[in-house]
């Protein structure tokens, strides 16, 4: 019987320095990204929410390492702010954040609620009323919504010359013949009838306005017809 010769295996010293030499500058290259200070706080997107405040929610009011909070933490953390929608994050190696908000706008002070109405439907206890306008009396729940979404489409020039909203449903005795109709009355004076089918129609209010001269009276825009109707106080 031949005996079997038991092979030596020698290490590659120098291959595992190698690997060794690799892994060590992959860890410092890690560990330098890691401890990037924080240089510059640019935020963008925010019109409601001050700078400052958004800052402060992020956790960098002490300017930590760039890498030391993740950007999902800073989200989450800002998003408990009622009018902001979504965040996006963006980290420069050269030690930048910047902050990316998309913003909730305010739309009506509900008296109903004591609340000021945002267009994600969130709902804010302040006094600061914005210059918009007072949702005066309560609204049925399935109108709730799209008169929300009603004025989330509006331009927000037109939001702003808006004095009063009354829900007014249109009835003819006791029959209802529109029960989604509003009554708002305008900072210039002009009172409109609008239903949350036409809210769009508000959008053109300012040229409307151009073709009455200065006239003060009732814009009837809650109708399917292109032609509108307007009569004189």
């Amino acid at each position: 019987m031949k005996s079997k010769k038991k092979i030596k295996r020698k290490i590659k010293w120098k291959s595992v320095l190698k690997i060794f030499i690799i892994i060590l500058i992959i860890f410092l290259i890690y560990k330098g990204i890691k401890l990037i200070p924080t240089n510059h706080i640019v935020v963008i997107g925010n019109n409601y929410v001050s700078d400052n405040e958004i800052i402060s929610n992020s956790l960098y009011s002490e300017y930590p390492c760039l890498f030391c909070i993740s950007s999902h933490k800073i989200k989450d953390s800002l998003k408990l702010n009622p009018y902001i929608n979504n965040v996006k994050i963006k980290k420069s190696i050269f030690g930048q954040l910047t902050i990316i908000i998309d913003e909730a706008r305010p739309l009506f002070y509900s008296l109903d609620k004591n609340r000021l109405i945002l267009s994600n439907f969130n709902e804010v206890e302040t006094n600061n009323l914005q210059g918009v306008p007072l949702l005066t009396n309560k609204v049925p729940d399935e109108l709730y919504e799209k008169l929300v979404n009603g004025f989330n489409n509006l331009s927000p020039d037109i939001v702003s010359l808006v004095s009063e909203i009354i829900y007014d449903p249109w009835k003819n005795g006791d029959v209802v013949i529109d029960e989604s109709r509003f009554f708002l009355q305008m900072n210039d004076g002009n009172h409109v009838y609008v239903n949350t089918i036409h809210l769009d129609k508000l959008n053109n209010y300012i040229d409307i306005y151009a073709t009455l001269e200065g006239k003060k009276g009732i814009l009837y825009l809650d109708s399917s017809s292109d032609k509108i109707a307007f009569s004189l106080f």
